[in-house]
């Protein structure tokens, strides 16, 4: 029998385009970054439904010189905490290379594995959620079941058609939650 998503309880969430707004995707300042309407709350939810949840970070920041890890960390930090102030947590971020990173689809898909690996969940029991085709290929090269949010850039990578097979696609994070955790 196939499993479905709801049989899935772990969800590694992209955090650029789906749980932070980050138009132009390289704001790397903790004023700059502001929460996907209702991503606090989605994750909330999930976790109150027996989900665990990841979070998946590109390190582009880092990678540009933008900012440090200190300031990295303090972007996370008001994520996380809005996040904790609508009851829900995350268990972990991941981080995995920008897009543009030479071989980067070999490379977030071992980020990805190897955060599995340390968390005890498989492949197959983990979905990731994201807003653009290449962290998706990330996920689905990882053997990760590839979700598709319209929020962020979705809209983009799905008028792009280069999505991964049997790549869902749902109109954001609160709605993936609403159907998974109901």
């Amino acid at each position: 029998m196939t499993a479905t998503l709801r049989d899935v309880k772990l969800l590694i969430v992209d955090r650029d385009g789906v749980v932070a707004r980050d138009p132009d995707g390289r704001t790397a300042r903790t004023d700059g970054w502001q929460s996907q309407p209702g991503s606090a709350a989605a994750i909330a939810r999930l976790v109150h439904g027996g989900w665990r949840v990841a979070m998946m970070a590109d390190s582009g920041p880092l990678v540009r010189g933008a900012t440090d890890m200190a300031g990295l960390n303090a972007m996370h930090g008001r994520l996380l905490d809005e996040i904790e102030a609508a009851g829900g947590h995350v268990d972990a971020v991941v981080f995995v290379p920008p897009a543009d990173a030479p071989a980067r689809l070999e490379h977030a898909a071992a980020s990805l594995g190897d955060a599995l690996a340390r968390m005890g969940a498989t492949p197959a029991d983990t979905v990731l959620v994201a807003d653009t085709c290449a962290d998706l290929e990330a996920g689905h090269a990882a053997g990760c079941r590839p979700v598709l949010v319209l929020s962020g850039h979705g809209c983009a990578a799905f008028d792009a058609d280069g999505l991964p097979p049997g790549t869902v696609v749902r109109p954001d994070l609160s709605a993936l939650a609403a159907e998974l955790a109901p």
